[in-house]
């Protein structure tokens, strides 16, 4: 399989790692205002986790697009936490920007703000847990052999 189809079938792998992630948590921190006496009903906590997963795969692609053009052929055991963090942070700020430039006059400065210091988070901390899962993995196949 050619290097460039590998890096989009990874790309795509991560985003969905991504969007699988942020689906679990914000379901288990959905669950305490939804739990809280004049908090947020279920279908307002549900769509809320729908919409953070979706956000969450344009940026776990954009990061691993940018991991694969900076980190050729390092093994998960090499990156480090904060520079892998930057780079999902760097997703987040990406996506921001893509959405700001479509929707800045509907949206008030704090509204603005949130919405950046939220991607931004959410980025981060997408990119740490899919590493700390991707070394937690015992590797199938060693690098450069393909699938059977």
């Amino acid at each position: 399989m050619p290097r460039w189809l590998r890096v989009i079938r990874g790309m795509i792998g991560v985003g969905l790692t991504f969007s699988a992630g942020v689906g679990v948590v914000g379901s288990m921190v959905s669950v305490l205002p939804w739990l809280l006496p004049g908090g947020f009903s279920g279908p307002e906590m549900l769509e809320l986790v729908v919409k953070s997963s979706i956000w969450a795969f344009p940026i776990g692609v954009a990061a691993s697009g940018v991991l694969a053009m900076t980190a050729r052929g390092l093994p998960f055991d090499k990156l480090s936490l904060p520079r892998f963090a930057a780079l999902g942070a760097g997703g987040g700020l990406l996506l921001f920007g893509l959405l700001a430039t479509n929707a800045w006059q509907a949206w008030t400065v704090s509204t603005a703000i949130a919405n950046g210091v939220i991607l931004t988070l959410l980025g981060a901390g997408s990119a740490v847990g899919t590493l700390l899962l991707a070394r937690r993995a015992r590797p199938e196949l060693k690098s450069g052999e393909e699938s059977p």
